[in-house]
């Protein structure tokens, strides 16, 4: 059986905000939603696959109102915590329960450099508040705090200004771009291939020449680089491991290979059948297992096909709708573009 390492739990879906990028649409809950003794059971579970760390999201985590017993469970199991919050509900009082929860990452999310692109993307302003909880954090002491920032076309021309603002702050910035799966994220806002790679050059720039900036981007990035400029990108990237030693689980009991992923990759129900079952079941993770038998196109025909098997599988799925190819791998766009040089030439 595959070792299960990283696990995601979506307490609920209820949450304070609607965000135009979100992919599951949170706002109402969804139906069945999980109790605390059951989340309780189900991190059981999760220790007993060996899982090492679990991150606990929404919605909004806070909306759940046994996190912090769920959260408790988790730390006393031995298993790595990392909370996700969009900050907007974080009063002094739960700022000292997650400091004394002492969890191993606290993410928040700010998605722009200024109050009228928080807006845009977040339809609240909640750009000042987020920034005192993250300077709050790392003033009390928190080693690891993240500020996660979703990229799209309406926020796209504010990298810079973000860049600056978390340079020297020790907050790590953690960059990921939008997937277009949620209903109220429109098609237009979806980086092109070309802002793709632009937006490539700017993280690795970063990456390489600022080091008092910690910039950590995601998987939906890379992968295998041709050019050394791009070399900080995931030049040994092992493929996405959504449903080989990653496993997400929804607020109904819904159970997918990644929380990223939508509807169609549904692979079970708690509430329908065990956990250790479902992940036992080689044939319900059939395509994330045995990914490079369903690889197309450019990443079939890939040198690193076998490892890279495609790059991130919802990066891939929401965009193109193409499971097997990538379009959004920065490989790929370099040959094209060297393909093009080349036929220029002639």
């Amino acid at each position: 059986m595959n070792p299960l390492q990283y696990a995601v739990c979506e307490l609920t879906n209820r949450c304070n905000l609607r965000c135009v990028h979100c992919s599951s649409n949170s706002g109402p809950p969804r139906a069945n939603e999980y109790g605390t003794d059951d989340w309780i059971r189900i991190v059981g579970e999760l220790a007993a696959l060996g899982c090492e760390e679990l991150t606990l999201i929404g919605g909004e985590l806070l909306l759940h109102p046994g996190w912090e017993d769920i959260a408790r469970a988790v730390k006393a199991l031995g298993i790595r915590l990392v909370l996700i919050t969009n900050g907007m509900l974080v009063t002094d009082g739960i700022l000292q329960k997650f400091l004394a929860l002492d969890p191993w990452i606290i993410g928040v999310s700010l998605d722009g450099a200024t109050p009228e692109t928080v807006q845009a993307m977040r339809r609240v302003d909640g750009h000042d508040r987020v920034m005192k909880l993250l300077r709050d954090l790392v003033a009390a002491g928190h080693p690891r705090v993240n500020a996660i920032t979703t990229f799209c076309k309406l926020n796209f021309h504010e990298f810079d200004a973000l860049a600056d603002r978390f340079r020297g702050s020790k907050i790590t910035w953690q960059v990921q771009i939008a997937n277009p799966s949620g209903e109220r994220f429109s098609d237009d806002w979806s980086l092109s291939v070309d802002e793709f790679a632009r937006f490539c050059e700017k993280v690795t720039h970063h990456m390489e020449h600022d080091p008092e900036l910690w910039i950590c981007p995601m998987d939906d990035f890379g992968y295998h680089p041709l050019s050394d400029r791009l070399s900080r990108f995931h030049r040994k990237f092992p493929g996405c491991m959504a449903g080989i030693s990653v496993i997400g689980l929804r607020s109904d009991g819904a159970v997918l290979p990644c929380l990223s992923l939508g509807e169609d990759f549904v692979v079970g129900n708690l509430h329908e059948t065990p956990l250790a079952t479902l992940w036992a079941d080689d044939a319900r993770f059939e395509r994330f297992r045995n990914k490079r038998n369903y690889l197309t196109g450019a990443c079939d025909a890939c040198a690193f096909a076998d490892t890279c098997r495609g790059g991130c599988t919802a990066m891939a799925a929401s965009n193109t709708g193409a499971f097997g190819e990538n379009a959004y791998c920065i490989r790929t766009i370099e040959q094209k573009r060297l393909l093009g040089d080349l036929l220029a030439l002639e």
